[in-house]
């Protein structure tokens, strides 16, 4: 899982975020089981000789000790300037690590981890926090060596007593139930010293360390002994590259670079966090953001709708060259989004109903006539990677899915993959086969409303929404169900209340986005592991609670290798495909972005990252900031 502070702007579903990105994006905005044992051997955990600079999983870190900086870092970036962002998600609150209220945007900034991630590398953690890994040979076992320098911004120094600390507060019913998943297989935390720690696990995990690398280090004699939810709703003390200096709830919060980081000089950070202050304009209302953005209230614009790239990229400021439009190609595997079937809802724990439901999207006309063809279908929880399935079982896959037969979808042994195979149907077609379905499932129209005939459900639902964008490609869904006879509507809500929502999974239908690394793990369980569906906060919108899915995110979690993540990932893409959880949405394989034309960059960005993330590593330019002041666009 990789941390990025940028990506504390709450990502907006229009768009699958990455997994490897959105455990720390979901955290910093939201204000946010074990697995299968395995033969010790078989795990292939490399006994270190000494303490490590960094980990990778299935070898050996690209970046080797001592090393200056990352690839996709300019090491004589200049420093200063002011940088303006805008989120459309207001907060309440700078605890980003707790349910009660809604965390600000890049709060991230002020905290800081054990390990940083490579953002040009699938998994691989080097030391922050922490300058030295040592895992254990049996895999049990993580000591992390505390770097003496650390520092929160206070002053304190950073102790192994912080660390066993923030793991147990995290873990806590205080914090937000996503550590409880993420940190399942950790047993405890114990101090060997001033600088070193140890993490014991309950079994082998073969990115266990990595992941214990991500935990956040917070202050032990600030947040100790004091109610962790509600007395840090105004206090945010980290060792982060950043502070907060100001901040009005609902309306801004304004970061200021420490001049006393005591990690400015490390490799990880070398090229990094150039700007000298960073702050978010929080904007309710996507019109009055992107008339916000041309008259240079703030300087950069991630795109994620379709409509907005195509016709309103326009005006004077591009003409002039003040403003750049541009699509920054990416590696991330897709993940999934789509309409979220609650099948805690009577109406939907029918398998062939959501199957009927989902008929009724019909892509290839929304890419025609809504997006502009600028969309790929997704035929995968895992599309754009070597992760997605396809085609029809491999032997190696069969092995995992057979013994699961019983609580599978028999589409899952027999079938094809996705939604590409063959041409694709009309949409008469499509409702036509969708009203069969419905009919063999016992679902007759009756009152001008599909009715289950035993029950005497009617199907009836309503698509809660938080974009009002996403009307505009909701209502031809609705208006094929219709044709069905379902009676849905739909309804936008403010974010708040979206986000209250989907805690307590009170909505019917709503717009999922279930972002995926290239090495997706423990957080799994979070998304579609029997253990979360009743946990509210966690992200199984679906409600999903199937024994197979859960036999199966075990299997990925315990994969010793690459090719072993890959079948299991496969197998459980298949699960997830035919058990017909969502209505699949779109991708594309590049991110859309606009900027004024003051910001420098590197030459080459990352492989796997949200332009966000990207944005750590870029500056203001003086000569162009210069020339567009001259100019009259400053």
């Amino acid at each position: 899982m990789t941390r990025s502070t940028f990506s504390g702007l709450f990502p907006r579903p229009s768009v699958a975020i990455p997994a490897s990105l959105m455990v720390r994006s979901l955290i910093w905005a939201l204000g946010l089981a074990a697995g299968l044992a395995v033969a010790l051997a078989a795990l292939q955990i490399p006994a270190w000789a000494a303490p490590a600079h960094g980990v990778a999983l299935g070898g050996a870190p690209k970046y080797p000790p001592g090393f200056r900086h990352f690839d996709y870092a300019n090491p004589v970036a200049p420093k200063g300037g002011r940088l303006t962002l805008s989120s459309p998600i207001n907060f309440d609150t700078l605890n980003p690590y707790t349910l009660k209220g809604r965390g600000a945007p890049m709060i991230g900034l002020v905290f800081e981890t054990l390990t940083e991630h490579s953002l040009d590398e699938p998994f691989s953690e080097y030391g922050l926090v922490a300058e030295a890994i040592d895992t254990a040979p049996d895999g049990r076992s993580v000591t992390f060596h505390l770097n003496p320098k650390a520092r929160f911004s206070d002053g304190h120094p950073i102790t192994a007593a912080d660390v066993v600390f923030s793991l147990n507060v995290l873990r806590s019913e205080e914090a937000s139930p996503l550590y409880r998943y993420y940190y399942a297989d950790i047993d405890k935390a114990v101090a060997l010293g001033k600088n070193k720690v140890r993490f014991d696990f309950r079994q082998p995990n073969r990115e266990l360390a990595m992941i214990t690398g991500q935990l956040p280090v917070l202050p032990r004699h600030i947040y100790e002994g004091k109610d962790f939810g509600r007395d840090f709703s105004r206090r945010a003390i980290g060792s982060g590259a950043y502070t907060v200096s100001s901040f009005e709830f609902g309306k801004q919060i304004v970061y200021t670079r420490n001049p006393d980081h005591w990690g400015r000089g490390l490799g990880v950070n070398t090229g990094r966090h150039n700007f000298d202050t960073l702050r978010v304009l929080i904007y309710r209302d996507p019109v009055a953001e992107l008339e916000g953005f041309k008259s240079g209230e703030f300087d950069f614009l991630s795109v994620n709708n379709s409509k907005v790239w195509a016709k309103n990229m326009d005006g004077p400021q591009w003409d002039k060259g003040w403003v750049v439009k541009e699509t920054l190609k990416h590696s991330n595997v897709a993940g999934m989004q789509g309409f979220v079937f609650n099948t805690r809802r009577p109406i939907f724990r029918q398998r062939q109903v959501r199957r009927a439901l989902a008929m009724a999207m019909d892509f290839e006309w929304s890419n025609r006539n809504l997006f502009y063809g600028q969309y790929t279908a997704l035929d995968s929880y895992f599309d754009n990677s070597e992760l997605a399935a396809s085609g029809r079982p491999s032997p190696a896959e069969l092995k995992l899915l057979e013994p699961l037969r019983a609580d599978l979808p028999p589409e899952v042994f027999t079938a094809p993959m996705g939604q590409k195979t063959g041409k694709p149907l009309s949409s008469r077609q499509r409702l036509r086969a969708a009203k069969k379905l419905l009919n063999e499932a016992g679902w007759h129209v009756k009152d001008g409303v599909l009715t289950e005939q035993k029950s005497g459900l009617r199907l009836q639902f309503t698509v809660t929404l938080v974009q009002p964008a996403f009307e505009r490609i909701t209502e031809p869904f609705i208006n094929n169900l219709r044709r069905l006879g379902v009676r849905a509507e739909m309804k936008v809500v403010d974010s708040s209340v979206y986000e209250r929502l989907l805690r307590g999974f009170d909505f019917d239908m709503v717009v999922g986005s279930m972002g995926q690394s290239q090495s997706p793990g423990n957080e799994q369980r979070d998304y579609w592991h029997s253990a979360s569906a009743k946990q509210p906060g966690s992200r199984n919108w679906a409600g999903i609670a199937n024994p197979a899915v859960d036999a199966l995110v075990d299997a990925l979690i315990a994969a010793p290798d690459r090719a072993t993540l890959v079948n299991a990932t496969r197998a459980l893409d298949r699960a997830l495909w035919f058990g017909d959880y969502v209505v699949p949405h779109w991708f594309i394989d590049s991110h859309r972005v606009t900027y004024w034309n003051r910001l420098g960059k590197p030459k080459q960005p990352p492989l796997y990252y949200l332009p966000l993330t990207y944005l750590e590593y870029w500056w203001i330019d003086p000569a162009k900031d210069a020339q567009l002041k001259a100019a009259g666009g400053g």
